[in-house]
């Protein structure tokens, strides 16, 4: 069911649920499987072909077919053209938005943690499909060059809108969660304070964040007292993968994909 919330202008926009994952070279790349959890938005309008559409790009459209297989459904053809268009590599990882009628709107983040802000121009694409004209072949040129100009045009502001991140495979431990040592680093410091975390429904759960040791040369943080309760809330089980976004001095968002 849409989330409902309210833009600066006041206007009723309507946001639906989200699931993300992560690409990994021959496990996901040649067909998608849908979480199982997230099965339950589609099933009152499932049908055999779904719509990928970039988040922040009009142009940019893909038709995939949609197979159910013991109970799984699978993004399947056309899904490997959408990983080739977007030149999708390992540990780069995707948001998945449902819009309605098999519609999904996706965000695409780089290994580096940064959102995509340029993308493959689909009518481009399709429009010189089939012509080998030399006049093309130069337009198609020129327009590589104005794209590689573009990106480079965008650095500056691709590093404005760096996502803070992490992941980490759930272990055993039910009480607590360790934070890498990079990410503790740079965004944690040492102490004994509260954060907030966020499910993709936007509910929230304040978790305590406390020294990972006691000696006194630890420098880094776990989530403590209240990740037990947001794990049973959002049934997660050992073994399955959270990112943990930084949206917020002390708020994370936490994308679930089950194992």
């Amino acid at each position: 069911m849409a989330r409902t919330t309210f833009n600066n202008g006041g206007m009723e926009e309507k946001k639906g649920p989200t699931f993300f994952k992560i690409i990994k070279s021959g496990f996901n790349t040649e067909d998608l499987r849908i979480p199982p959890k997230f099965r339950r938005h589609l099933l009152n309008e499932l049908s055999d072909r779904a719509t990928l559409n970039l988040m922040d790009s009009s142009n940019s459209s893909w038709t995939v077919d949609v197979s159910q297989t013991e109970g799984e459904i699978y993004f399947k053809n056309g899904w490997q053209k959408f990983v080739r268009d977007n030149s999708l590599g390992n540990f780069e990882f995707l948001v998945f938005r449902y819009e309605s009628d098999m519609q999904f709107s996706i965000e695409i983040f780089d290994r580096n943690a940064s959102k995509r802000i340029t993308f493959p121009d689909v009518r481009t694409h399709r429009r010189a499909a089939g012509i080998h004209t030399q006049s093309c072949q130069s337009n198609k040129l020129k327009e590589v060059k104005e794209e590689e100009e573009d990106y480079q045009d965008n650095k500056e502001e691709e590093a404005a809108t760096l996502h803070k991140t992490f992941t980490s495979i759930v272990g055993q431990n039910f009480y607590n969660l360790a934070v890498p040592t990079d990410f503790s680093v740079k965004y944690f410091p040492l102490g004994y304070y509260t954060i907030v975390l966020k499910n993709s429904e936007a509910r929230e759960w304040e978790v305590s964040v406390v020294p990972n040791g006691k000696d006194a040369s630890c420098n880094t943080v776990k989530l403590s007292a209240g990740w037990a309760a947001f794990r049973r809330d959002n049934q997660i089980n050992s073994g399955d993968t959270c990112t943990f976004e930084l949206v917020e001095s002390k708020t994370m968002l936490v994308h679930i994909d089950p194992k």
